[in-house]
């Protein structure tokens, strides 16, 4: 699964999911694992519009591979 940075600046990125919508459930599932990513500490997960809002303290970097991650897991 693809996504792309809509937005970033410093302690807060939006991206987007490349699919055309979302689930509750899906959103949920990103919600969770979004949150449990060390250093962020609010996010807000869109299912109408496939993006995700993330807060964070540490670096930018480290949130991007950990996105990456998520979508590179087998499932």
């Amino acid at each position: 699964m693809k996504f792309y940075i809509k937005h970033s600046m410093k302690g807060r990125i939006r991206v987007h999911m490349d699919m055309k919508r979302m689930t509750y459930k899906q959103a949920d599932i990103l919600e969770y694992y979004l949150k449990n990513i060390d250093s962020v500490y609010e996010v807000k997960v869109y299912e109408k519009t496939c993006d995700a809002v993330i807060s964070y303290t540490n670096d930018k970097n480290y949130i991007i591979k950990k996105i990456c991650l998520l979508y590179t897991s087998p499932s």
